[in-house]
């Protein structure tokens, strides 16, 4: 059976005005257009509907209106505006999920705390809350209503608020970043995270799609959905609430310390910082909490015309021999494997955002990386992806240094660009032949583009890398090379260091003290580290440690 959307609509409007000399014939039965635009969906992705009621407005007169009240079924995974008086009937997720029903310890870990609304922070809090543990959940960020607004301001001032931007904030990085939810991991709470998110409106297909992916315009509203999920349930959320150190007491974390100075105190803290909470997880590691080095990649972005990547992919291209709702921007995963002699590590494509745009991944001022995103329909015309290299394994003797690899290429970049968040970019073809190159054309990076060398700014063993994997891709992807521009850098890809955890109850060094998700080293994009925060919570509740399982 084909799944749907159940939308009511309060108070639709149709002015009278507007139907003069076009109005059809029985106005009741084509009102699709207008709860379109009510819904902020497309035309086409309206089903159905059933009028509740309708009156006239005639308090304006002569603005006459009709005034409706609609249930209308749209197409799965239209991206519903949330606004007054447009409610989306949402389906609960299904309860049959072992997780729904664990074997609870005694006593619970009420009031704990969760740091973090990444996926591993709002997983875990998520999973804390349905067994009726009331988390307290803070983020040095906000709401992504206000994140939104913050946004908006940073593209047209061209400054960066250090505290909410596209790395900080409710949903973490992963708010901005296509929303891509494939991964390697096999684990059996995979189904329990995706229903998570489809009661929270991402669309039906991430269940059974093989490579689904939400949309960076759908997962803001997601985020809020979920939040709502865990407050419905006991939880609590406090914003613009940093946290810059633990409480210890008898050996154990029993609190958090904030910026403003307040102290929270609880009987269990679970810290989901995300990759970019430098300053977090450097006073954890400087606090004594086990870590060790781990290897990290660096590299920047490629982006291309989609029409490029949909020849190469198809053959043809999407929107123009076949409608995009047939055939979609094409993607690709790409790995170069070079032979020995030619002394180049291999090349992974990462973040590959097909009808997307670039964004600047940062959260400090004067600092500069790159990411992609996309919108659920992926239709900007340009395509993105990261192009990522495993750096030499030279900070072992002291993990925390690999930050600060990662500060100083994340200055130059923002040096290069001309230091107002203008990103460097060097043609694809100059960059494997070591030269400057033609100037960069049209991109779908906001703050645009300035001729620079990357192939002076990254590293000279990620050059090599890059070069030879260029080279290859072009056979693969005829114009891959021939086409592309590199754009910035690619930094903010994974933490340089994980906390160790202890194996019987995945707690960290510290006791009372949990580290999940990416900047704890435990996880690589949006599903592993809702996983990750899920396992967390798991063993939180049981006090059984719950292990990744097939």
């Amino acid at each position: 059976m084909t799944q749907t959307l159940t939308v009511d609509i309060d108070r639709l409007e149709v002015p009278l005005a507007r139907l003069k000399g076009g109005a059809p014939i029985g106005i009741d039965h084509h009102l699709q257009p207008w709860i379109a635009r009510a819904c902020g969906v497309a035309v086409g992705d309206i089903l159905g509907y059933t009028v509740e009621r309708r009156s006239l407005d005639a308090r304006q007169k002569p603005d006459l209106r009709f005034v409706y009240q609609v249930r209308a079924t749209l197409r799965d995974g239209s991206p519903v505006a949330a606004v007054p008086g447009v409610t989306v009937l949402d389906a609960p997720p299904a309860q049959d999920d072992q997780l729904w029903h664990l074997p609870l310890r005694d006593p619970l870990p009420r009031d704990a705390l969760v740091i973090g609304t990444g996926p591993a922070g709002i997983m875990c809090a998520y999973l804390l809350a349905v067994h009726g543990c009331r988390p307290l959940v803070l983020d040095r960020g906000r709401d992504v209503e206000r994140r939104g607004a913050d946004l908006a301001r940073m593209h047209e001032r061209r400054e960066i608020d250090p505290d909410s931007n596209y790395l900080y904030g409710e949903g973490g990085a992963g708010t901005y970043s296509d929303g891509k939810l494939y991964t390697r991991v096999k684990d059996r709470r995979m189904r329990f995270l995706l229903e998570a998110f489809v009661a929270a409106r991402a669309p039906r297909h991430i269940l059974w799609r093989h490579h689904p992916h939400v949309g960076s315009d759908i997962l803001p509203h997601m985020c809020k959905r979920l939040r709502q999920a865990v407050e419905q349930r006991g939880g609590r959320f406090r914003w613009d609430s940093e946290v810059v150190d633990v409480i210890e007491s008898g050996g154990r974390c029993t609190g958090v310390v904030l910026k403003s100075g307040e102290r929270l105190t609880a009987p269990a803290v679970v810290i989901a910082p995300g990759h970019s909470a430098r300053a977090l997880i450097t006073a954890l590691a400087r606090r004594g909490v086990a870590h060790k080095a781990k290897g990290f990649q660096l590299g920047c972005r490629i982006e291309h015309d989609q029409r490029v990547i949909d020849l190469g992919q198809y053959g043809c291209i999407s929107g123009a021999d076949y409608p995009r709702h047939l055939l979609h921007a094409a993607e690709y995963n790409l790995v170069s494997r070079p032979p020995e002699h030619l002394r180049a590590q291999s090349v992974t494509t990462f973040c590959m955002c097909p009808g997307g745009e670039i964004i600047a991944a940062t959260s400090d001022p004067g600092q500069l990386s790159t990411n992609g995103m996309s919108r659920y329909a992926r239709a900007s015309g340009f395509a993105n992806a990261g192009l990522i290299v495993n750096q030499p394994d030279d900070h072992r003797d002291d993990p925390l240094s690999g930050f600060d690899t990662i500060d100083r290429l994340e200055k130059a970049c923002f040096a290069a660009g001309g230091a107002d968040y203008a990103c460097p970019a060097q043609s694809a073809a100059a960059f494997a032949r070591g030269e400057a190159g033609p100037a960069p054309v049209a991109t779908s990076y906001r703050f645009g583009l300035r001729p620079a060398r990357l192939d002076r700014l990254l590293p000279p063993a990620t050059v090599t890398a890059i070069s030879a994997a260029l080279r290859y891709f072009e056979r693969v992807i005829p114009g891959f090379m021939a086409t592309g521009t590199l754009v910035g850098v690619e930094a903010r890809i994974s933490s340089p260091l994980r906390f160790e955890r202890n194996p019987d109850t995945l707690e960290s060094s510290l006791p009372g003290l949990y580290l999940a998700g990416e900047g704890a080293g435990y996880a690589g994009g949006i599903v592993s580290a809702g996983l990750d925060g899920l396992r967390i919570a798991e063993t939180m509740l049981t006090g059984v440690p719950a292990r990744r399982e097939k």
